[in-house]
């Protein structure tokens, strides 16, 4: 599966083909990370359950539905799951009880538990299942990006449970509360710690996020949380994994 250099959780996203379903939701959920920042710690991939299109661009018409609302899928190409997915991925999501149950019956034991369905993290929609579109119209296709959409915000909160910010950020503590994650810094210097402390919160005001900054001399402390919601979410998991970027 695909990874970037530094990520530590990795989604992998499976429809039957890995031609229509499963390449949008990992197109969408792509951009969604690069926009937040995530990208530097969540990985993300597709694949099938089945070998019917190995080597293929996605369908046309999912990549023709996908641009126009600004999702590129021309570089993604079509692979079947296998076991480097099981044990690697964090999370592998079906489309479907179909292809749940595929996966189900070619996954070890010892990693079942990352089996679940998109569909789980729905926000706004109640669907079971992101229907396959392959056989019908535009309909279908725009249901598709509906739905993976709602998923994939559904996803990002996913990201803000403490377990997955602890296996993001193996540096920072987390509190006993799990509502703040912090790390501390030994600068060289005094003034070494003013700009470190300086360019901490500029990268806060392009997160749009408050954190809370204290130093004694040459030590510095930053502590996340997200205050208007009295505890963690994936904004401080993008923050921390910004200001780890910094050293």
């Amino acid at each position: 599966m695909s990874t970037t250099a530094t990520a530590r959780y990795r989604i992998v996203f499976v429809c039957m083909g890995n031609i229509c379903r499963s390449p949008t939701a990992h197109g969408v959920m792509r951009q969604r990370l690069a926009e937040t920042g995530l990208d530097r710690v969540v990985a993300v991939d597709s694949a099938g359950t089945h070998s019917y299109h190995i080597g293929a661009a996605p369908d046309a018409r999912s990549r023709q539905h996908a641009r126009a609302r600004g999702y590129d899928l021309d570089d993604l190409r079509a692979r079947r799951i296998d076991a480097v997915d099981f044990a690697q991925a964090d999370l592998l999501l079906a489309m479907d009880w179909d292809n749940l149950a595929l996966l189900e019956h070619a996954c070890p034991a010892e990693h079942r538990h990352k089996l679940r369905r998109l569909a789980e993290f729905f926000q706004r929609h109640d669907s079971p299942v992101v229907p396959d579109p392959y056989e019908g119209g535009a309909a279908g296709f725009e249901h598709v990006l509906d739905l993976v959409e709602d998923g994939c915000e559904g996803l990002l909160q996913h990201l803000g449970q403490a377990r997955v910010i602890q296996s993001c950020l193996p540096a920072w503590t987390l509190d006993a509360g799990s509502t703040h994650i912090w790390r501390e810094w030994q600068l060289d210097d005094y003034d070494a710690a003013m700009r470190f402390i300086q360019t901490i919160g500029h990268l806060a005001q392009s997160h749009n996020h408050h954190p809370d900054l204290w130093n004694s001399w040459t030590r510095v402390r930053v502590s996340l949380t997200t205050h208007d919601i009295g505890g963690l979410s994936w904004r401080d998991l993008a923050l921390a994994a910004a200001i780890d970027a910094l050293t």
